[in-house]
C-alpha cells in the first residue's frame, strides 16, 4: 500500500501515515504475555499456584518470549509463585512487574526472575493522587532502582503509568534519562484505555527519536482500541 500524494487529504483517514510505516518492524517484535499479572487484576479473579504453573507451561509451549508475573510484593503467595515458575526452567524469560521502589526491586531479585519491569505513575492525576511525587523525585528514584537491578545482572524495563495523559515534555525527559542508564526497554502504558491509534503512533514515533533501547507498549481496551493501538 502507498499513501496518496494528492494535496487533498481525505479527512476520514489517519494523519499519521500509511500502513507500510506501521508494518516496518513486524518481523522484529517479542510478546510479553501478562495473563499471570493482568489476569489476576479483576474482580473475583484468583489463580492457584497449580493453575499459574499450568498457564505458564501452556504459554511457553505456544512460544511467547516473556512471561510477566504479579509483583512478589503483592503477597507471600505471589512471591512464592514467582519462585515456583522460575524453577520450571521454561524457555520463556520470566519477568515480574514492580513499583519503582527499592523494597519491591529487592524482592523481585530474590525470586530469581530474569528481568524486572519497573513502573511509576507519571500523569498529573497519578502524581497528585497516587504517590504525590514530582518528576525530579521520579527520575532520581528510577535511577537508583534501575542501577540496582542492573547490578544483579537482570534485564530491566522502565515504564510510565498513564502515559497518554502525561505531559510529553516530562515523559520524554524521563525516558531519555533511563535510556542513558542502559535499560533494555522503555514502556508506554494506556492505563485508562483512552488512547487512539493516531496518538499511539505519534508517541511511539516521537519516543523512537529520543531513546535507543527497545520500546514496549501496553494497551487497555476500555474504548475497544487495544488491538488497533497494538
Amino acid at each position: 500500500m502507498s499513501q496518496s500524494s494528492s494535496s487533498q487529504r481525505d479527512p476520514s483517514r489517519s494523519t499519521i501515515g500509511g500502513a507500510a510505516g506501521y508494518l516496518s518492524n513486524v518481523s522484529n517484535f517479542k510478546i510479553i504475555e501478562s495473563t499471570l499479572r493482568e489476569g489476576e487484576q479483576f474482580a473475583n479473579a484468583f489463580f492457584t499456584t497449580e493453575k499459574k504453573i499450568e498457564i505458564a507451561k501452556a504459554l511457553d509451549a505456544f512460544g511467547v518470549e516473556y512471561l510477566e508475573l504479579t509483583s512478589p510484593a503483592a503477597s507471600t503467595q505471589s512471591y512464592n509463585d514467582c519462585k515456583a515458575i522460575v524453577a520450571l526452567g521454561l524457555k520463556a524469560k520470566i519477568l515480574t512487574h514492580v513499583r519503582c521502589h527499592m523494597d519491591d526491586a529487592r524482592l523481585a531479585v530474590e525470586t530469581g526472575v530474569d528481568g524486572v519491569d519497573v513502573v511509576i505513575g507519571t500523569s498529573s492525576y497519578l502524581r497528585e493522587f497516587s504517590h504525590g511525587k514530582d518528576m525530579e523525585y521520579i527520575i532520581q528514584t528510577a535511577t537508583e532502582v534501575i542501577k540496582y537491578i542492573q547490578s544483579q545482572g537482570l534485564e530491566v524495563r522502565f515504564s510510565s503509568e498513564d502515559s497518554f495523559r502525561s505531559d510529553i515534555v516530562d515523559l520524554l525527559s524521563l525516558y531519555r534519562a533511563v535510556d542513558k542508564l542502559g535499560v533494555n526497554r522503555v514502556g508506554i502504558a494506556d492505563t485508562v484505555g483512552c488512547a487512539s491509534p493516531d496518538q499511539v503512533a505519534e508517541l511511539v514515533r516521537t519516543l523512537r527519536g529520543v531513546v535507543s533501547c527497545d520500546i514496549e507498549c501496553h494497551f487497555h481496551n476500555d474504548t475497544n482500541c487495544a488491538i488497533a493501538n497494538s
